[in-house]
């Protein structure tokens, strides 16, 4: 500070800020008038002449002349002289190849900025913009100022402090992703960044809510951590749709399936959507509370947008109704997917495997007969479907294929039990048995 002191005349006293002392002289060199000095400061100012246009400007700071003899009312801005002062030491500082020097006219214009917040009234200065400044300010030359970013990341606080819908919006977010990334990591401030991102979320736009929620999982690495601050939060608003999935997710983490679904009906309850429906339907299908997923299934297909999630949902109903014993129902929600895209192999892989169930289920207290067999080659039949529409589902197929050939009907049961012939159309229905009355399809002989 002492070569700042000798270089440039100019002392910071207390909170007081730049006084005039001796040597600040507030009178402008080599006697001449104000506006004479003024002129010639503007002029090679615009020229980018700096050290020159600082010797013909410098008294300015120290005496703070409101108004200059010769300037028409309302045409001089002693504060636009100081921000023109402000970049002066700054371009001329970052000119020099002593650290010294160059720390010295930084320092100079750090002082300077202090003293507009303190000389200049709100309606003078706009103190966000100024703020602003300021941190950019300490932004783009850290290297050379101690503690800069820290300094930097100061301001932009101020500035959310002051408004925290301009902070969050301005720049594309640019100022609230700096602070709360600066907030992230600093463990002893993580209820002062949950605070921020939650004043900040009702201005953020997707891309920033996004932004928010990565940065509270690398916060709250742990779900036992999440589930503590979070569930801290949540005794204080119980209805906070954020605090409630914050919890949701540590309750998934922790593997605590009584309190998630708990959670998540609470989530549906006050904000039932989509993916809220989708997401309690498969806790409620894992845990096989399945007329309660089914339900849930239920609501989730009504609100689907997309065929995507349409026959996706509708297999996840069928799932749910062949473990409730329901297979008439699961086929419906089979056909109903197919019927969205005639080519979803996974949906004729689930009919077979829907109609080897029902082989299953009606031999349950009695023995196979050829009857029950010639189901099995309705089951084939779909199989072979799926790989021809669909090839990624070869693999699973091929899988599955010679498990169910193997209990074909053999030649007897094909020739002599049942009387067919080859290349026969056969009914399944209840002529083979009542059981098959819903199948109702017909499948050949071979």
């Amino acid at each position: 500070m002492k070569v700042l002191y000798t270089i440039l005349g100019i002392m910071l006293v207390g909170a007081s800020g730049l006084q005039a002392q001796e040597d600040c002289n507030p009178n402008p060199p080599q006697g001449m008038q104000e506006i004479a000095a003024y002129s010639i400061f503007q002029g090679n100012y615009s020229n980018g002449d700096y050290p020159f246009a600082l010797n013909y400007g410098r008294w300015m700071l120290c005496k703070k002349p409101r108004e200059i003899e010769g300037i028409p009312a309302g045409r001089f801005s002693l504060a636009t002289q100081y921000n023109k002062l402000i970049r002066i030491y700054t371009e001329i500082g970052l000119s020099k190849s002593d650290p010294s020097e160059k720390e010295a006219y930084l320092d100079t214009a750090q002082t300077i900025y202090a003293e507009m917040f303190e000389e200049f009234s709100d309606e003078e200065v706009d103190k966000y913009e100024l703020l602003q400044r300021r941190g950019r300010f300490y932004l783009e030359n850290y290297n050379n100022i101690e503690n800069g970013l820290q300094k930097a990341y100061q301001d932009f606080e101020q500035m959310f402090e002051m408004d925290p819908e301009r902070t969050t919006t301005l720049a594309d977010g640019y100022y609230i992703r700096v602070t709360v990334d600066n907030m992230s990591r600093d463990d002893a401030r993580k209820d002062e960044l949950i605070e921020t991102i939650d004043t900040a979320r009702p201005f953020a736009n997707p891309e920033i809510q996004s932004f928010f929620d990565e940065i509270l999982d690398d916060a709250f690495s742990s779900p036992e951590e999440r589930l503590e601050f979070c569930g801290g939060k949540l005794e204080e608003n119980p209805n906070s749709l954020s605090d409630l999935e914050c919890v949701a997710d540590a309750y998934e983490a922790l593997n605590m399936q009584a309190e998630l679904v708990e959670t998540l009906k609470k989530i549906h309850e006050l904000n039932p959507t989509f993916d809220s429906a989708l997401q309690l339907a498969d806790v409620e299908k894992g845990n096989a509370e399945y007329a309660d997923a089914a339900k849930l299934y239920t609501e989730a297909l009504e609100k689907a947008t997309n065929d995507k999630d349409k026959k996706e949902i509708n297999i996840d109903l069928s799932d749910v109704n062949v473990s409730m014993g329901n297979l008439q129902a699961a086929k419906r929600y089979i056909e109903a997917a197919i019927a969205i895209d005639p080519n979803y192999g996974l949906a004729y892989i689930k009919k077979a495997s829907l109609y080897g169930q029902a082989v299953t289920n009606c031999t349950a207290e009695r023995k196979l007969e050829p009857a029950d067999k010639v189901v099995y080659w309705l089951v084939i039949d779909y199989l072979n479907k799926a790989k021809q529409v669909d090839a990624s589902t070869t693999n699973t197929v091929n899988s599955q294929l010679a498990t169910y050939e193997a209990v074909t009907p053999n030649t007897e049961d094909k020739f002599f039990t049942l009387g067919y012939e080859q290349g026969q159309n056969v009914k399944v229905d209840s002529s083979l048995n009542s059981c098959y009355s819903w199948i109702n399809e017909t499948t050949t002989v071979r």
